[in-house]
């Protein structure tokens, strides 16, 4: 069983999810009737919102410990790996459920939203959105309690589900609210460094550094060692530059990827959001062409959402990232290629394979 086994990897997530289910059949002092309620619609939920992406967050977990031990892993190892990639795919989906509630998304992963399913709705959601949040600490208790990195790997969720809070915050906050609604825009607001402070937190700590340094608290590097800061600090400097080129590829591809290849319909520029395609458009635009933006940004109105991908069009922003990707590829490569011990740079490269020149 190795990283690129997907089918492995899945059998483990019906391991955790019947132990959640049987956690549920374990509380005390409900009736079964009650009991039966919350199984069934668990049942549902958790495999709706949970696997079905790419897995790249969980996998990277063991592809870390591959790369850390070096060897084929034992049965244990693969499963201690897989269980704490699976967290980080649990802490994806609650990200999700809360953030198609937020911008009141319709489509996530080619299916509706969690929160549009006719028999959950947004009051529904956004409990789920917090017990999914809590089955990571059961799992984790349940199979780490006794691990010498317990605490550290508790530790790297709660700090990384605040990081990325704050991230959230930034994001929703681009045009900010007043009054109960959204404040006239703003387009002074639209800047890459409130862009890079937003996707540092909002995208780079969970989607990139999370999975790395759970490999390397798994394998026992301590961040207060000479060694185990360096091998930290660099997974931390590289993640957040695939953590900003990725997310630099989704503002593009809500943009101009089609739904049924994206597997969600983009609302990034009805939400007013400040996307990388935005702030750069704000950089090239005429006065004409930003009073195009100023009328349409951030208008729930598809007559005006045409008319900023016109725009964008326009100013060949598809062609300013497609260099833009390039130049960061090559970045990485060097970075990459500086990484020491040499072993570890495998890991990164494999983050960079994924992501290169990905449609969705």
């Amino acid at each position: 069983m190795t990283s690129t086994n997907k089918d492995a990897f899945l059998a483990i997530y019906k391991d955790i999810e019947t132990d959640l289910i049987a956690d549920i059949q374990n509380l005390p002092a409900l009736s079964d009737s009650v009991k039966q309620q919350l199984i069934d619609y668990y049942s549902v939920c958790i495999p709706y919102t949970v696997p079905g992406g790419k897995m790249t967050r969980g996998l990277t977990v063991i592809k870390g410990v591959e790369v850390l031990k070096q060897r084929k892993l034992t049965d244990k190892e693969y499963k201690d790996a897989a269980i704490l990639g699976w967290q980080v795919e649990w802490l994806q989906a609650f990200f999700l459920v809360a953030d198609d509630i937020m911008d009141a998304s319709i489509t996530r992963r080619g299916s509706p939203c969690w929160y549009k399913k006719p028999n959950v709705t947004q009051d529904n959601a956004i409990n789920d959105a917090l017990i999914l949040e809590n089955m990571i600490y059961q799992t984790l208790r349940r199979h780490f309690k006794k691990h010498p990195s317990y605490v550290q790997i508790l530790e790297l969720f709660i700090d990384t589900t605040f990081q990325t809070e704050v991230g959230q915050h930034i994001d929703t906050n681009g045009t900010p609210y007043a009054d109960g609604k959204r404040a006239p825009l703003d387009l002074s607001r639209f800047t890459l460094d409130r862009y890079q402070g937003c996707v540092r937190y909002k995208t780079c700590y969970y989607s990139f550094y999370l999975s790395c340094a759970l490999a390397l608290a798994y394998c026992g590097y301590d961040p207060d060692t000479t060694e185990g800061k360096a091998l930290y600090q660099n997974a931390e400097d590289i993640c957040m530059i695939l953590g900003e080129y990725f997310q630099i590829q989704d503002d593009v591809l809500d943009a101009f990827a089609p739904p049924e290849v994206l597997g969600k319909i983009g609302t990034d520029i009805e939400d007013a959001k400040c996307s990388w395609l935005v702030c750069k458009a704000l950089e090239l635009v005429s006065e004409e062409q930003k009073e195009i933006l100023m009328a349409n940004y951030g208008k729930h109105d598809a007559e005006g959402v045409k008319k900023v991908k016109e725009l964008y069009r326009e100013l060949k922003l598809e062609e300013l990232f497609q260099t833009y990707e390039e130049e960061q590829k090559k970045m990485c490569d060097d970075l990459i290629a500086k990484i020491e011990p040499e072993n570890f740079q495998d890991l990164f490269k494999f983050l960079l394979g994924k992501i290169y020149k990905r449609q969705k």
